[in-house]
């Protein structure tokens, strides 16, 4: 008995024991990451920017735990939030954004923060504007299948409307 349980014990020990490969990235990893990141998000603002949402969404995970809340606290899965972007799309004649600074945090080796701070401007075809500065974004990417996805997103910031009116 006292053989079987120094047999069960002492390897679960040995090997609790050893150290564990690394998963700690690299500055040069880490900067690589960065980069591919830094590229999908801004594929993604200069679609939203060209007016092309199906095109920033393109982007996006399609996934039933997508989520995205807004900074009224309303949450919308991936499918309502496509709705919302054809709604932008129906309703905007221009939109701009301006970085003002971006952070990375590192989850793991596949799932990256991007905290990114900026103002955007928008145009409706009623004759409105809407400026929102400052406005940060937290921003989830996920690696999948090789491709950096946008997988979360909340937005905070208060948006001031400017009324306009067709001339």
């Amino acid at each position: 008995m006292k053989a079987n349980f120094l047999g069960v014990v002492l390897p679960l020990f040995f090997f609790a024991c050893t150290s564990q490969e690394s998963t700690e990235l690299s500055s040069q990893e880490k900067a690589q990451i960065i980069n591919e990141v830094k590229a999908v998000a801004d594929s993604i603002w200069s679609k939203w920017e060209a007016l092309d949402p199906e095109g920033a969404l393109l982007y996006y995970s399609d996934s039933p735990d997508w989520a995205s809340f807004n900074s009224e606290g309303t949450r919308y899965n991936f499918e309502a939030y496509k709705k919302l972007a054809a709604s932008f799309k129906s309703s905007a004649t221009a939109y701009k954004w301006s970085t003002t600074r971006r952070d990375f945090v590192f989850v793991s080796t596949d799932i990256v923060i991007c905290a990114w701070v900026g103002k955007d401007e928008a145009s409706w075809k009623s004759g409105d504007k809407m400026t929102c500065d400052p406005h940060a974004y937290t921003l989830v990417f996920k690696l999948i299948a090789g491709q950096w996805k946008l997988v979360y997103s909340h937005d905070s910031g208060i948006p001031v409307i400017h009324k306009g009116g067709k001339g």
